[in-house]
């Protein structure tokens, strides 16, 4: 038996007790468009995909096998409430921070260096 992707998403809709209007709203479609989607049995790969990141939620993987799915085998990306556009903008933020420690690291050391000088110069006048 085919998979219904449209009743997949429904049910991860449902599931996530997110209502229509909200998710219409994420995907920027109106409610008769997520309706319409939750009747389709196919669906371009492009709006998978932004369904996917929303719900984090990874449909394709429904399709990997050639055996029937339960809706349960639907993985999915979060862990703890968190989303997976939550980690990538904590990553993101992180590696800011880490180049902006990388570049005082830098000038720290290059401070070092001339007080450095500067002392062994003292010391040479003395």
């Amino acid at each position: 038996m085919a998979i219904h992707i449209g009743k997949r998403i429904k049910e991860e809709l449902n599931r996530q007790n997110i209502s229509v209007s909200d998710f219409a709203k994420k995907i920027n479609r109106s409610r008769n468009v997520i309706y319409d989607i939750f009747e389709r049995e196919s669906i371009d790969t492009g709006l998978l995909n932004k369904i996917g990141k929303i719900l984090c939620c990874d449909f394709f993987s429904l399709y990997s096998s050639q055996k029937e799915f339960a809706s349960d085998d639907v993985k999915h990306f979060h862990a703890s409430g968190h989303n997976l556009n939550y980690y990538s903008e904590q990553i993101d933020a992180i590696q800011k921070q880490n180049h902006i420690l990388e570049s005082e690291i830098i000038y720290l050391k290059k401070i070092i260096t001339l007080m450095e000088g500067k002392k062994e110069k003292v010391k040479v006048k003395k």
